[in-house]
């Protein structure tokens, strides 16, 4: 069993509380932002999994529309749902989605508009009408936090703090070259992990299309569900 590691001679101990208020510090920094990251990650998978199901209770509605408007909703609702599963994060419009979206949601307005002004409209017009503007809602909120938002500059205070951290122990001078090297290597990891925990949670949605096409996906397939009367 390896001795407990004990300071060294060549120890300075001066350097001791300034390694620990540099910890600190640092620790608070990088805690908070694994803490906001994550907080950004859940309320993005919340609204993603919002607008996916205000489209089937949008589907479900047009059951009780007459035809042509319930065939042609249908079909934008289904154009909508394939452009987000399929092409929204590969092909992205100039506001972060696929112009076959933005299409839909418009032509929704303009064929549920026309149904809504006239003098005999159809009272489950409104109530799809209302829906139509949740998802866009959804749809906007869900664009804008896709998008990664540490800024550059927090970057590289997180990375230039884990270094100065790492090479702070450098310092320190133990009695066993060993167990200095596992202390040294055991900090260097853990920053290490956290840092890739904070870039995964900030890049999530932009690297892994499947958390954003999986609730569009399941939609599809009540689209379907509904089509057969179940």
């Amino acid at each position: 069993m390896m001795p407990t590691p004990v300071l060294g001679r060549d120890h300075n101990p001066a350097m001791s509380p300034f390694i620990a208020i540099v910890s600190l510090v640092y620790g608070a920094l990088l805690g908070f932002t694994v803490v906001a990251t994550w907080e950004q990650f859940s309320a993005t998978q919340v609204i993603v999994a919002n607008e996916a199901s205000a489209l089937t209770t949008m589907y479900r509605q047009t059951v009780a529309m007459p035809q042509p408007e319930q065939a042609q909703l249908q079909q934008l609702l289904r154009q909508y749902a394939n452009a987000v599963a399929g092409t929204d994060r590969t092909k992205p419009g100039v506001d972060g989605g696929s112009d076959s979206a933005r299409a839909a949601i418009t032509d929704m307005y303009r064929i549920v508009g026309k149904q809504t002004s006239g003098a005999a409209s159809n009272p489950i017009d409104f109530q799809f009408l209302s829906q139509l503007t949740a998802l866009a809602s959804d749809r906007n909120e869900r664009i804008i936090g896709t998008k990664p938002r540490i800024p550059v500059l927090l970057w590289a205070g997180l990375i230039f703090g884990a270094v100065v951290l790492v090479s702070l122990t450098g310092f320190l001078r133990l009695g066993h070259t060993v167990g200095h090297a596992v202390v040294s290597s055991t900090i260097a990891v853990l920053l290490g992990l956290l840092l890739c925990i904070v870039f995964a949670f900030d890049h999530s949605f932009a690297s892994d299309h499947q958390i954003t096409a999986a609730p569009f996906h399941h939609a599809l397939d009540v689209f379907d569900a509904v089509d057969r009367g179940t």
